[in-house]
């Protein structure tokens, strides 16, 4: 046999022995992604409308101290344990739970124990991860991509095995089960890791096994979800272990929760804290230690009532002064009043990490808020959000209380009056003005502080939508402008103060309802002569807002907007516009980084009598530096920005800016160019530690 026939003899029978594992291996090819796809449609061909689903909930959660410094003290719900002795805390609660869709839902708590002081709950944000949203794209409100949603298949790499037949209980039928393993590509605190059972017929999830990190807590999740289409969307039950490392802390928490319990207990009972109901309620026995815990509680209870009454007062002083003040100062307070919870408060913590803001111009910036609420009826509300900020580089205190009377819920009706001071407006007019009536002395004016004014207004405004797609808004907006240097105004005998007085009217059209673009148009006009108004004018706005949501947790924020002073007189010497004004207290990445401009000077807000202003904003997950070594992993969401502008003496300025979002802080590094040249580099810095716990 030749040397040639010789090789085509054995390629050939290679071909023949190889052959069937070639089939083999196709066949297992296409039964992995049948099941995946059988998995990222299970939602739309089983799952169902969970759509008022109500269950109850039993939920317990026990928090461990491994390891603690004085830093612990400011973390939030954290206090506690700062403070007290204890190492272990134990919480229970009973609640009523009606679904609007998985991820939407209302609870009302009946029953809560446990030995956590003002029954607080430890490490909120990670409660959401009790019920899993696993077909959608994040697992639990806009966190962790999801690895059984389509969408995410190209951030996930999957393994399936086949799991060896066994006998058939709850939750595990007859027919074949596979085991699907999942791993980021990218390790990044959005993705996680584990393995699901999965039922091969349908790809309804019977079991999973996740871990992850996020917001500086690390966890490992195991559930059982439910059996039937829909509650096979929700868990039966789920647990959870999670670990918080910060700064030398070491605390460790334990969650359950079963759902589906059978005891209903009347919607009359709510937040009560009777441990016998607890113990009539409750799915299974205490373990001996968590037992324990309660006993050395009820101990400690017990021996303060037998202590002397000075004693007694000692430790009530100390209580009121070092646990609730304390802990108020680095926590909320929130709570309810009225004879049926109608009225709501909310105070947000005073020494709070996000109280603290940092842009180059501006300096170190702290805000407070505060909210309250009183519903008289379902339809109709009394609304105030109080918001106040000190600039220390400005050395001013900045104040916002809008009062709001809703008295149609349904049609957005409502009357607003809002109090508060604006920024502090500069006008460069007045100064040219005086120049040039008093020539001989202009190097002694020029020289003087006279183009800073104070910025204290009141607006009323009323609004109705129409119907889903139309709205008409109306108001008088006072402004009242004083001089910074008063003095050198009254030598000049110049008036210090400046008063305007103006009715507005306001339509906003939204062609494609609430999730489309919003045109807004407004028209104000300045009244001359009405109360101590001195200055009169007209002002023309437009504004329009989009934000695009894609899949995979991307957005795209668009907005333009056009301003024009249709008419103003001698006297009317500040420009101020509606919808193109600096933010005097900004807040953090997610309320009002995108349709702002960062690095934009402050004398350009109200030097021209017109502007056209366009702003960008594109939002994702896993874009850029999040497939950084090392740092790449904790980066939570990139941003780029692009805004533009053009107005008097400008044509044009721009921005161009990129963003990152972590666990800790925001940060947006931006280049301005104005006129086609170079106007300066700048950054912004938020702190966002803690802000959803």
């Amino acid at each position: 046999m030749t040397l040639r026939n010789r090789i085509i003899f054995f390629v050939c029978l290679a071909a023949v022995l190889l052959w069937p594992c070639k089939v083999c291996a196709s066949a297992s090819v296409h039964e992995d992604s049948l099941l995946l796809g059988r998995i990222f449609s299970y939602r739309v061909n089983y799952g169902g409308d969970i759509s008022g689903y109500t269950t109850h909930v039993y939920m317990r959660h026990g928090v461990k101290t491994l390891k603690k410094n004085k830093l612990l003290i400011m973390v939030p719900t954290m206090y506690t344990l700062a403070r007290k002795k204890d190492s272990e805390f134990l919480s229970e609660s009973y609640s009523k739970v009606t679904f609007e869709d998985v991820n939407s839902y209302s609870e009302l708590r009946h029953v809560v124990v446990g030995t956590v002081p003002r029954y607080r709950l430890m490490l909120p944000t990670m409660t959401g991860m009790l019920t899993p949203t696993l077909y959608e794209v994040t697992l639990m409100k806009g966190r962790l991509l999801s690895p059984f949603h389509h969408k995410n298949r190209k951030f996930y790499r999957y393994g399936v095995s086949e799991v060896a037949p066994t006998a058939p209980t709850e939750g595990r039928g007859r027919g074949r089960r596979m085991r699907v393993a999942f791993i980021p590509k990218t390790r990044n605190t959005q993705t996680v890791k584990g393995t699901a059972i999965v039922d091969f017929e349908t790809g309804r999830i019977e079991e999973v096994e996740l871990t992850g990190e996020y917001d500086m807590i690390s966890f490992e999740l195991k559930a059982e979800m439910g059996l039937m289409a829909p509650l096979s969307l929700i868990p039966r039950t789920c647990d959870m272990k999670a670990t918080f490392h910060m700064a030398g802390n070491r605390i460790e928490a334990n969650y359950h929760a079963h759902y589906g319990m059978q005891h209903e207990l009347p919607d009359t009972l709510v937040d009560s804290h009777d441990r016998e109901i607890m113990d009539m309620v409750r799915p299974h026995e205490l373990t001996d230690m968590q037992n324990y815990i309660y006993h050395k509680a009820d101990s400690i209870d017990s021996l303060q009532t037998t202590l002397p009454k000075k004693v007694r007062r000692r430790n009530m002083v100390k209580h009121v002064m070092w646990d609730i003040i304390g802990d108020n100062l680095v926590n909320r307070i929130k709570g309810n009043f009225g004879k049926n919870n109608e009225g709501m408060f909310k105070i947000y913590p005073i020494l709070d990490p996000l109280s603290l803001s940092y842009s180059e111009r501006k300096g170190f910036t702290y805000k407070m808020r505060l909210r309250g609420s009183y519903a008289f009826t379902p339809n109709q509300e009394l609304s105030l959000y109080f918001r106040g900020g000190y600039s220390f580089k400005q050395e001013q205190f900045y104040f916002r209380l809008p009062v709001k009377y809703t008295f149609d819920r349904r049609h957005d009706g409502h009357v607003e009056l809002e109090v508060g001071n604006g920024n502090r407006i500069t006008n460069r007019s007045i100064v040219e003005q005086m120049i040039d009536e008093m020539r001989e002395d202009s190097a002694r004016i020029e020289s003087l502080n006279l183009d800073y004014f104070k910025d204290t207004y009141m607006k009323l405004r009323a609004n109705y939508d129409i119907s889903n797609r139309w709205s008409l808004g109306a108001g008088l907006t006072f402004h009242r402008r004083s001089a910074v240097d008063k003095e050198a105004f009254r030598k000049e005998r110049w008036p210090t103060t400046y008063h305007s007085l103006a009715p507005m009217v306001e339509t906003q059209i939204r062609p494609w309802g609430w999730n489309g673009p919003i045109f807004t148009i407004n028209y104000e006009q300045g009244i001359k002569g009405l109360g101590k108004a001195n200055m009169e004018y007209g002002r023309l706005e437009t504004d329009a807002v989009w934000l695009r949501r894609f899949n995979r947790l991307r957005s795209l924020s668009m907005r333009a907007g056009a301003g024009l002073y249709t008419m103003k007189d001698k006297d009317s010497y500040f420009l101020d516009f509606e919808n193109f004004r600096e933010d005097n207290m900004p807040s953090g990445w997610s309320d009002d980084w995108t349709g702002e401009f960062q690095l934009l000077k402050r004398d350009d807000y109200n030097s021209s009598v017109y502007y056209v202003r366009t702003n960008l904003t594109y939002e994702s997950p896993l874009f850029f530096l999040s497939h950084a070594p090392l740092l790449g992993k904790y980066v939570e969401m990139e941003r780029i920005y692009l805004n533009t502008l053009l107005a008097k003496d400008i044509h044009p300025y721009s921005e161009l800016g990129y963003g990152f979002t972590c666990r800790i802080f925001s940060i947006g590094l931006f280049v301005g160019m104005k006129n086609g040249h170079y106007d300066g580099f700048g950054c912004r810095v938020g702190l966002e530690l803690f802000r959803d716990w």
